[in-house]
């Protein structure tokens, strides 16, 4: 059984209730901690201290569009390297391509499976995707 501070973190900024909820129910399946700051605007702050192995953004956020966050994690010194997976319900191509150039390593689209999920993260946060877990 893996501790829970030796577990890896993922920030989670998702507004929506029921998503998020289900992404934090399998990201916590599968052996990692999870935080979801209140604000947009707190989570770089946030991240300073955490230090998560990866970022998921919703890119229709009420406070700030999630390009900018990306954009903003990006230029951060000691935030910049860590991946970020784009969880978002815009499904263009336009978009998808808008969201790479702002910084993500990854795009993913609503509605998605949990073995979609889960592979993405354990690919981008460095650890090892085994189904069924």
């Amino acid at each position: 059984m893996i501790e829970p501070r030796a577990a890896k973190l993922v920030m989670l900024m998702e507004d929506d209730e029921d998503i998020a909820r289900l992404v934090v129910h399998h990201l916590q399946s599968g052996g990692f901690r999870t935080h979801r700051p209140s604000r947009p605007e707190a989570l770089i702050s946030e991240a300073e201290t955490e230090q998560p192995a990866l970022f998921i953004l919703d890119l229709m956020l009420p406070e700030l569009d999630g390009f900018e966050l990306c954009r903003s994690i990006r230029r951060h010194q000691s935030l910049g390297k860590i991946p970020i997976l784009i969880l978002t319900a815009r499904t263009r191509v336009e978009e998808r391509k808008r969201a790479m150039e702002s910084g993500a390593d990854s795009y993913m689209t609503k509605p998605f499976t949990p073995s979609e999920l889960m592979r993405a993260v354990k690919r981008l946060s460095g650890g090892d995707y085994s189904p069924g877990r």
